[in-house]
């Protein structure tokens, strides 16, 4: 069974005809999402919210959330206000006048976001927001508000969480337009640079032994990945982990250096088969700190010596920014080389769409 369905991988027949929605083309299509979505954003009126903030909010759910977990993960370091995701139905009560809102929602009718939206504007506080439209979009334009809506064509199969190049691009771009980060337009061009070589290499017709996508997809395919990943990380590979559930169907987790070493180590042991049902994925970066590199390279060590399996993701960009990018690529098509493993549609994702059903009844 198992190596009957790895075939599809490398059969284009298969693999178009499992991909109706052509969720691989959006796959493709992110570095021209991340060039649009940055050259775009910066065109938006920002001058009425301009002001040093002491706290920024991402209120947003799912694939939305994604730029704001990245930037939190990625800026930590790096910026004097604090950066939180609100990814419920409230705003803290720690949202005051110095707090900059970003609201984002693909879709642009997230109940929970439209929720932190209409409490944003009872407080007054200042907003910006990104979608494709919807009532997020019809809210910020009858208020006044500055919004990035984005054209949706680079993402034909119009599922939220393969049209991330527009999340997270213009989210970065409002930040750098406010002065709040510091990110500049070469390294979203190194970026996308990457992302267009890379599209080649994980590209479909390349066959799952040169493939290290499709070689990935074939390793995890029967077991449940556990992704381990450093600091400036957190937000890309939590990125990683959702598509997998929802892209590939597939069960999966991750855990993020030094925490882990705190608690997980001593969770390798039972039950007895174990083995049988794991794969750790490693996120290797020579951009971390020296001493998460050698916890990544002691935490390999211990799950040898438990007899579990791992395989390691190296990641090439120059800068943190980059690999950012980087591994939610490699993450898009090793999800989707999942689905086709798995012998499934890659765009529906039935039980959320029947909580949502539920949820409306």
């Amino acid at each position: 069974m198992k190596a009957d369905q790895l075939i599809n991988l490398n059969n284009q027949a298969k693999i178009k005809e499992l991909d109706p929605l052509n969720c691989l083309s959006s796959i493709e299509l992110m570095p021209r999402q991340l060039e649009y979505a940055w050259r775009e954003t910066f065109k938006l009126p920002l001058e009425n919210i301009s002001q040093k903030y002491e706290k920024v909010f991402f209120c947003a759910m799912g694939g939305s959330a994604y730029a704001g977990r990245i930037i939190k993960s990625l800026f930590r370091l790096k910026v004097p206000f604090t950066v939180d995701v609100v990814d419920n139905y409230d705003l803290p009560l720690s949202a005051d006048k110095k707090s900059l809102v970003i609201v984002a929602s693909y879709s642009g009718n997230t109940e929970e976001t439209l929720s932190c939206c209409r409490q944003a504007l009872d407080k007054k506080l200042n907003i910006v927001g990104v979608t494709g439209g919807g009532q997020l979009a019809d809210i910020l334009i009858r208020n006044k508000l500055p919004v990035f809506i984005f054209d949706k064509d680079l993402n034909p199969s119009n599922q939220p969480r393969l049209g991330q190049g527009y999340m997270i691009a213009s989210q970065l771009a409002i930040l750098s337009a406010l002065g709040l980060i510091k990110v500049k337009s070469d390294e979203i061009s190194r970026a996308i640079e990457l992302l267009a070589q890379n599209n080649i290499t994980y590209g479909s017709g390349v066959v799952s032994e040169s493939n290290p996508a499709k070689k990935i997809a074939g390793m995890i395919f029967d077991k449940i990945p556990v992704f381990v990943a450093g600091g400036f990380l957190e937000g890309a590979v939590h990125a990683v982990r959702n598509p997998i559930n929802e892209t590939g169907k597939h069960f999966a987790d991750y855990f993020i250096l030094p925490e882990l070493n705190h608690h997980l180590l001593d969770g390798l042991i039972f039950p007895d088969n174990l083995s049988k049902k794991l794969t750790f994925v490693l996120i290797n970066s020579s951009l971390y700190p020296a001493k998460i590199i050698k916890r990544l390279n002691i935490t390999e060590d211990v799950i040898n010596k438990n007899s579990l399996s791992a395989v390691s993701i190296n990641l090439k960009g120059i800068t943190e920014l980059v690999q950012v990018f980087e591994l939610l690529q490699i993450g898009n098509y090793l999800s989707f080389y999942l689905a086709v493993a798995h012998n499934v549609d890659p765009a529906p994702v039935p039980w959320v769409d029947y909580l949502k059903k539920k949820l409306k009844s």
